[in-house]
C-alpha cells in the first residue's frame, strides 16, 4: 500500500512538472489607435489580447525614443479597470495586481503591468502620449509611428493599427514590405492590417497629412522644405530595393552550385592570394652573387657545431652538434686523439673482436674556443682530467657525472641556439607577414559577420546582409 503512494505521488509531481514545463502563452490580437493632435503631439492606445496556458503575473511593453522624443500620461487598464501606479518595473519582477510602472532604459521608456491570470484569455490597454516623433515639412507632416515593437518573444495572429489625423491622410505605407497586410486610406485616418507577425519583428505604419491642418509644432521635428516628393522617392527606392534583394535571393538559391562556387572562391581567394604573396616574397632561397657551383673545401671558417643547423635550415641543436664540436677541439689542438683498438665483446660475450677507437688526452688547454663551445670542452676536461681515455668510454664516463653533465649539454645547446639567431641565417619575415595578413583576414571576416548580423532582418532579409554573413563564415 505504502508503494502504491509513493508512485501516486510521483505521478502527480510528474503531471506538475509537465504542466510547468507547458507554460506559455500567445497573442492573438493586438489594435493600436494612434490620434494625431494638432500641436503633433500622438495620443496612443494599444488593446493586447493575451491567451494563457499556465501561470502569469506580468507583461510589459517598451516604447522606443529617439532625441527630443517624451512619453507621459501613461496609464494601463483592463476593460473598465484602471491599474495603479508606482509598481515595480524591472523585468521579471513581481508586484501587487492591477498595478504598473515605468522606467527609462538605454532605448526609451519600459512599462510593466500586473495581474494575475492562470490559463485565460485576457485583453490589456496600454495607455500613453508621445511627444517629438512626427517630422514637420513646409507641406506636409510625417507621422511614422512603430505600432508593434520588436520586443515581443511570441508571433502575432492579426495586428490592426488606426492612425486619426487633423485632415485628410495623404499617403501612407507599412512596413516593412515582407510583413503581410495592406494598408487603406479613409478620408482622416488610415487602417492597417497585418497578419501573422513573426517574433521579434517589429512594424510601422507611415502617415503624411497636410501642414496646414496643424495649429503648432511643439510636439514635432521641423525641417524645412518640401517633403512629399523626398519622402515619396524614399518609400519607393526602399520597395524597389527590396524587390531587387528578392530577385538576388532567389537567383542565388535557384543556381546554388554557382552560389558555392562564388562562395568557395570569396572564401579561398584572399587566404590563396596571401599565401602566393608570401612564398613570392619570402618563401624562397635568397639570391646571392657567388658564382661557383662546386667548391674543393668549405667555403668559410664556420664552426662544424653550427653547420648541421644551417644545412637543415633549422631545428634544435642536439648530440650532433655536439660531437662536431668535440672533433673539431681536436682539429684544432685543445685536445691530442692517438688511434688505438680496442677489445669489444660480441655474441652474447662468448666472442671478441678488435675495433679502431680514438684515445684522447689533453693537449692544449689554452687553445682558445668560441663561447657556445665552451661546455663542451667542461665536460671533455673533466673526463680527461686524471689520464687519457679511449673515446668508445666517453659515453660511460659522462654518465658517472650525469647531473653536471646534463647542465653543461644544455647549455651548449642554448649558447649555439644563441649564437645561429645572432647571425641571422634564418629569417622570419615571411612567418610575420603570413600571421599578420591571417589576423587582418580574420579580424575582417569577423567585422563582416556581424555587420551582416546586425543588419539582418529575419522577415526581409536584405541581399547586402545575407552577402556579408557569407562572406564572414567563409
Amino acid at each position: 500500500m505504502r508503494r502504491a503512494l509513493l508512485a501516486v505521488a510521483a505521478l502527480a509531481a510528474l503531471a506538475l512538472a509537465g504542466n510547468a514545463a507547458a507554460k506559455s502563452f500567445m497573442l492573438p490580437a493586438a489594435d493600436i489607435t494612434v490620434q494625431v493632435e494638432e500641436d503633433g503631439s500622438l495620443i496612443v492606445d494599444e488593446v493586447i489580447a493575451f491567451s494563457f496556458v499556465g501561470d502569469y503575473k506580468g507583461a510589459y511593453r517598451e516604447i522606443p525614443l529617439r532625441v527630443g522624443e517624451t512619453v507621459d500620461q501613461v496609464f494601463v487598464a483592463e476593460g473598465d479597470q484602471q491599474f495603479r501606479p508606482g509598481a515595480c518595473a524591472e523585468l521579471k519582477c513581481v508586484d501587487t495586481p492591477s498595478t504598473f510602472g515605468t522606467t527609462s532604459t538605454d532605448k526609451g521608456v519600459r512599462i510593466v503591468w500586473h495581474y494575475r491570470a492562470a490559463n485565460e484569455p485576457r485583453r490589456f490597454r496600454v495607455h500613453y502620449r508621445l511627444r517629438g516623433l512626427p517630422t514637420a515639412y513646409d507641406d506636409v507632416v510625417d507621422v511614422n509611428v512603430r505600432v508593434w515593437g520588436e520586443e515581443w518573444e511570441e508571433s502575432l495572429a492579426q495586428l490592426t493599427a488606426t492612425v486619426v489625423g487633423p485632415g485628410d491622410v495623404v499617403q501612407a505605407w507599412g512596413h516593412p514590405v515582407a510583413v503581410r497586410g495592406d494598408v487603406a486610406l479613409d478620408g482622416t485616418r488610415v487602417d492597417l492590417r497585418a497578419l501573422r507577425v513573426p517574433r521579434g519583428q517589429w512594424v510601422e505604419l507611415r502617415t503624411l497629412f497636410p501642414r496646414q491642418f496643424f495649429t503648432a509644432t511643439t510636439s514635432m521635428k521641423v525641417r524645412g522644405g518640401l517633403g512629399l516628393e523626398a519622402i515619396r522617392t524614399e518609400e519607393r527606392e526602399g520597395a524597389a530595393a527590396y524587390e531587387r534583394d528578392r530577385r538576388k535571393l532567389d537567383d542565388a538559391l535557384d543556381n546554388l552550385p554557382r552560389t558555392l562556387a562564388i562562395l568557395l572562391a570569396l572564401a579561398l581567394g584572399p587566404a590563396l592570394a596571401l599565401l602566393a604573396f608570401v612564398w613570392w616574397r619570402f618563401g624562397r632561397e635568397r639570391k646571392t652573387a657567388y658564382d661557383r657551383e662546386y667548391e674543393q673545401e668549405p667555403p668559410t671558417e664556420t664552426q662544424p657545431g653550427l653547420v648541421p643547423s644551417l644545412l637543415a635550415q633549422g631545428g634544435t641543436p642536439g648530440s650532433l652538434e655536439f660531437t662536431a664540436t668535440l672533433f673539431d677541439l681536436i682539429r684544432r689542438g685543445r685536445y691530442r686523439a692517438e688511434p688505438v683498438t680496442t677489445e669489444r665483446k660480441i655474441w652474447g660475450g662468448l666472442k671478441t673482436q678488435q675495433v679502431s677507437d680514438l684515445e684522447l688526452s689533453l693537449a692544449d688547454a689554452e687553445a682558445p674556443v668560441e663561447a657556445f663551445e665552451a661546455p663542451v670542452g667542461q665536460v671533455v676536461d673533466a673526463i680527461l682530467a686524471e689520464a687519457p681515455e679511449r673515446l668508445s668510454r666517453f659515453r660511460d664516463r659522462i654518465e658517472e657525472d650525469r647531473t653536471a653533465n646534463s647542465a653543461r649539454f644544455t647549455e651548449f645547446k642554448s649558447a649555439v641556439a644563441t649564437e645561429i639567431s645572432g647571425r641571422k641565417w634564418f629569417s622570419n619575415r615571411g612567418l610575420a607577414a603570413l600571421l599578420g595578413g591571417a589576423a587582418v583576414l580574420a579580424v575582417a571576416g569577423g567585422l563582416t559577420l556581424f555587420g551582416g548580423i546586425g543588419s539582418f532582418e529575419p522577415v526581409a532579409p536584405s541581399w547586402g546582409s545575407i552577402v556579408a554573413i557569407a562572406i564572414g563564415i567563409c
